[in-house]
């Protein structure tokens, strides 16, 4: 480990009130995230004033001090100089002294939870969202010189079967977190989101989907419709109307954990030590999966397909209503991610992908990273102030790769008016992705390496799901690419234009 990451570490620790005023502490991709018994033991401006440091925000019940790409090897160094625990390893005893800290308001438990729990699964969602997106590309290059898909060949399939892995059983993976982050095993969270992703209950999904004899309905013709094949001792076993069942979703495992570590927990209390090695995790999983699979799972994929059904409606409002959507989304996306908020509108992309194979509510997002990082170019090219100069820099040599996190809080914001500009950026890029209705089919960064996220990857099977209503979608081939490539090109210049136009530095 770094010997300035150690130094670094020891100040941090030492400026927020030492070891003994942090309950907990834990990281995302470019924030340390402590949780302080007192905040007011904190020293704000000098935790700002340090070189690695670049910002302080408190948010949603956190003290969040902003690091930059490097925040894993910073906060692996502040558990070691502070003898620390993190946030996937606090006691009980740890856990309830964080609960009596005083409310943090239901938007801050939100989105703390679910910065907690995917977070770790980020790096994997993406990664193999881009090698899908390369597979894409490539398999619409072949088409293009050979006249022949090479889905076929040995090659693809095993590098499609990396990619698709993850995400088909993202609930197994978010079990696991969801475990972590709720104190209950981590193997029995995995256990539950495993049965969702069961080939039984996959089955069911697809049979209900496909509407055909011996399906059942519930609320038939209404936002609430339910399809069921069979009963649980005359309870309809309603599971997803999808192809995929539970598989690629989000919300459901996350909490059918939540309910299952009550049930762990009262377990492990009252059952004699003797018997607790197979009684707990036995009473979990038959209690918590049955439970699961009975109720929280289509309870929670009504609300889901509730919330993207109501973003298809304000994008389908004709004329304006995919502009003035993705014009909203484009100017306050930076705003989000200032204060975390972002992490609220996750879930609506990942609920998206998993049940129509593409969203098309957070794509107009993608120009705002460029739009960013554009006025940081103008900026670098106009100031004398050399330690801005090279701040700007690596500001936007992150920001090419999607993190915009060092472009905000070192340079934009900072001199305020080519912040202001990087969202008017957004917006006009927004309100252009929002009007060609574009989609992104994987998961994928912001930056370059997120390009690809706009190839379509649908299988034919998958675009042929939704035959017949009004989400489905034809094959685009690389169409939303090349669009979200123009729409690059249009924050781009909003960004650099404006601010070379009308920001002046100190020294002017």
């Amino acid at each position: 480990m770094a010997k300035d990451n150690i130094e670094l570490a020891r100040t941090i620790v030492d400026l927020v009130g030492g070891p003994q005023n942090i309950a907990m502490v834990t990281h995302c991709v470019t924030r340390l995230r402590f949780k302080l018994y007192d905040d007011s033991y904190a020293k704000d401006d000098e935790i700002e004033k340090l070189d690695d440091v670049l910002s302080v925000i408190k948010a949603h019940g956190q003290y969040q001090v902003v690091i930059g790409p490097d925040v894993y090897d910073v906060y692996e160094a502040v558990l070691k100089v502070g003898s620390l625990w993190d946030d996937d390893t606090i006691d009980e005893t740890q856990a309830k002294a964080v609960e009596g800290m005083g409310p943090q308001g239901l938007s801050g438990l939100l989105i703390d939870l679910i910065s907690s729990i995917v977070a770790p699964c980020l790096g994997c969602i993406a990664s193999t969202g881009m090698i899908k997106g390369f597979l894409a590309l490539w398999d619409f290059i072949a088409v293009q010189v050979t006249g022949a898909h090479i889905t076929g060949c040995g090659a693809y399939t095993v590098l499609y079967a990396i990619a698709d892995a993850f995400w088909c059983f993202l609930p197994i993976m978010l079990g696991i977190t969801s475990a972590r982050r709720f104190k209950m095993n981590d193997l029995l969270g995995a256990a539950i989101g495993a049965a969702m992703c069961y080939s039984s209950i996959t089955n069911l999904s697809a049979t209900a989907f496909a509407g055909r004899e011996g399906v059942n309905f519930l609320f038939q013709g209404t936002i609430f419709e339910m399809r069921y094949v069979t009963t649980f001792f005359g309870i309809p076993l309603i599971t997803p109307a999808s192809t995929g069942g539970y598989t690629s979703t989000f919300v459901p495992v996350i909490l059918a954990v939540w309910f299952s570590s009550y049930i762990f927990k009262w377990a492990n209390k009252n059952i004699p030590p003797t018997l607790k090695l197979f009684l707990v995790p036995m009473i979990t999983l038959l209690v918590g999966g049955t439970v699961t699979l009975l109720v929280i799972g289509p309870i929670s994929s009504i609300l889901m397909n509730l919330i993207s059904a109501f973003f298809n409606l304000l994008m389908n409002i004709p004329v304006v209503g995919g502009t003035v959507a993705g014009a909203v989304l484009g100017t306050v996306w930076q705003v989000l991610v200032i204060f975390g908020f972002h992490w609220a509108l996750i879930p609506i992309k990942l609920s998206n992908m998993g049940t129509y194979f593409y969203d098309f509510a957070l794509s107009p997002q993608y120009g705002c990273t460029w739009g960013q990082i554009a006025c940081v170019l103008a900026v670098i090219l106009k100031t004398k102030d050399e330690e801005l100069k090279r701040t700007g820099v690596a500001a936007f040599i992150t920001g090419l790769f999607g993190t915009t996190e060092p472009a905000i809080y070192g340079v934009t914001l900072p001199l305020r008016l080519p912040f202001v500009i990087s969202c008017i950026a957004g917006a006009v890029s927004g309100a252009f992705y929002g009007l060609m209705g574009t989609s992104s089919f994987m998961m994928g960064y912001s930056g370059l390496l997120g390009l690809t996220s706009f190839i379509d990857a649908r299988t034919p099977e998958q675009i042929e799901a939704w035959a017949g209503t009004s989400y489905y979608l034809p094959e685009q081939g690389i169409f939303h690419m090349v669009v979200a490539a123009a729409g690059v090109v249009i924050a781009f210049a909003v960004g650099f234009v404006l601010t070379w136009l009308f920001w002046r530095p100190k020294e002017e």
